[in-house]
């Protein structure tokens, strides 16, 4: 009988944090995006005439060219599972495979080999389709195909999962952690179809391990964590708790248990988050024609060849990272204790008004005041560190794309996500909710993208995501996200 499993997770926003979140001493502020990917895995029962090939994964990700990976996997006499390619003219997909082995060698040890074995060969292949929602992935071509301008609006005409009519390693990623996504829905999709539901604990230290190995190295985890469990202030793990699985060729699925299954020895600290009601996260993919090199190694190494002057600077950007940070909860809060005076403070704001002492709203609108500044503030230490670098971590012509947006009435910061350089900006604008200023907030968006599409230094094409506090999601059917079933039918079809 037929099965399907199906799970989401968000793609992220890195606002504050860029280099700092490597070190545990440090925290970054990590938004969760709308933007999800989705990991569907269904049994498919076996004719008794195919039984030979019973026992088989097949992968497929129908929105590249040349994008299927079939598995052999066995398990016996003892041995942890095993998952071997099956050739075939479409390479390897280096981040399903260690995905498929590593987390089927842990749900043998979760269940025990017999039970293992029985779900796994029992007259059943698995057939797994992994999507992502169309932000992850530039869609400049595919609004030039159509004659659409490069607005929000149209990118709302394009079919949903669209084919990028490319390979998957020649693709335009837009930053949004697409990998990180993946791997976190494709091991927990696998997990819950083998009837297990851990906790997210275990979910995340699962995800990071096997996300590390695909990487080659112990990143700093913000991403994997920020699927798992929404928007976040993180706090990373100490990388010694991978080290012994990440330095051994053999590994078993009891090394990986023992290793995954939450304990102290797994320091990742998360404080959820939101942005504040009635502001909205932009995002703007930004092509500059070349690509984004490396950057981490050469700021790495300026902080260990200039211990001092790093330090100074680390210190300095984090004291502004937590201004960022206390002036959202400060919105927030105000927004929860008093909504009608934080509706007028927005508005205020839009309208270029300054509080007086005496006004109801001052304190609200200093708060977005100082949101302003303490934006800017990490936007220039940010720069400075890669100036003192040599590495273009807000080159100067995202600087003057940023400044030109920060003089739109209603936009309060921006920045470039992340470890900088080409791939993306972010704003953040104000959005009331009231009839009196929808309009004013349409046309803020309106103006910014007016001021992308004739901006002739760099290419801008805005994505459609907004900020979405969730983590993990368990889909219930493939009709309830938009587009899911057809892709999904399509690659099996």
């Amino acid at each position: 009988m037929s099965r399907t499993t199906i799970v989401s997770a968000p793609g992220k926003v890195l606002l504050t944090g860029g280099y700092l979140v490597l070190d545990p001493k440090y925290t970054g502020l990590v938004i969760a995006t709308s933007s999800r990917f989705y990991s569907v895995v269904r049994t498919q029962p076996v004719s008794s005439a195919s039984q030979a090939t019973a026992g088989r994964i097949t992968v497929k990700a129908p929105q590249f060219n040349n994008a299927t990976w079939e598995y052999a996997v066995s398990t016996g006499d003892g041995a942890d599972v095993t998952v071997q390619p099956i050739a075939s003219g479409n390479g390897k997909n280096k981040f399903v495979e260690i995905a498929l082995q590593k987390t089927l060698a842990l749900i043998q040890a979760l269940k025990g080999q017999p039970q293992a074995d029985s779900i796994i060969h029992q007259g059943s292949n698995l057939e797994i389709v992994i999507v992502g929602d169309n932000d992850f992935y530039s869609q400049r071509q595919a609004l030039e195909a159509l004659s659409l301008p490069a607005t929000m609006a149209s990118l709302g005409q394009l079919e949903p999962f669209a084919a990028q009519n490319t390979t998957l390693a020649a693709v335009h990623k837009t930053g949004l952690g697409s990998s990180a996504a993946l791997i976190t829905s494709l091991v927990t999709a696998l997990l819950q179809h083998f009837e297990l539901s851990p906790d997210l604990d275990l979910v995340h230290n699962m995800a990071q391990y096997v996300h590390c190995l695909a990487q080659g190295k112990v990143g700093s985890g913000f991403d994997v964590c920020s699927a798992v469990k929404g928007s976040q202030v993180y706090r990373r793990f100490d990388e010694q708790v991978l080290r012994t699985l990440m330095d051994k060729t053999l590994v078993t699925g009891q090394e990986i248990l023992d290793t995954v299954r939450p304990s102290p020895s797994w320091t990742t600290q998360t404080t959820p988050i939101a942005l504040p009601p009635l502001l909205r996260l932009v995002l703007a993919d930004v092509d500059a024609g070349s690509d984004t090199p490396s950057f981490v190694g050469k700021v790495l190494k300026w902080r260990k060849d200039n211990p001092e002057a790093a330090l100074a600077a680390w210190t300095k950007l984090n004291d502004y990272n937590s201004a960022v940070e206390h002036c959202l909860r400060s919105l927030s809060s105000f927004a929860a204790q008093d909504p009608d005076n934080y509706r007028m403070a927005i508005r205020s704001v839009m309208n270029g008004q300054t509080a007086t002492p005496e006004s109801k709203v001052d304190h609200i609108s200093r708060a977005l005041h100082e949101l302003r500044n303490s934006l800017q503030n990490v936007r220039r230490a940010m720069k400075m560190m890669g100036q003192a670098n040599d590495v273009p971590i807000e080159p100067d012509e995202q600087t003057r794309l940023l400044d030109a947006c920060l003089e739109i009435p209603g936009v309060i910061g921006g920045g470039v996500p992340g470890a900088g350089g080409y791939d993306a900006i972010y704003l953040l604008i104000l959005e009331p909710d009231d009839s009196a200023t929808e309009a004013s907030a349409d046309s803020v968006i309106a103006e910014v993208e007016a001021l992308w599409q004739g901006w002739k230094e760099l290419s801008v094409c805005p994505l459609s995501s907004r900020a979405d506090a969730g983590g993990l999601k368990v889909v219930r059917k493939l009709e309830d996200v938009k587009g899911l079933k057809k892709a999904v039918e399509t690659a099996f079809s």
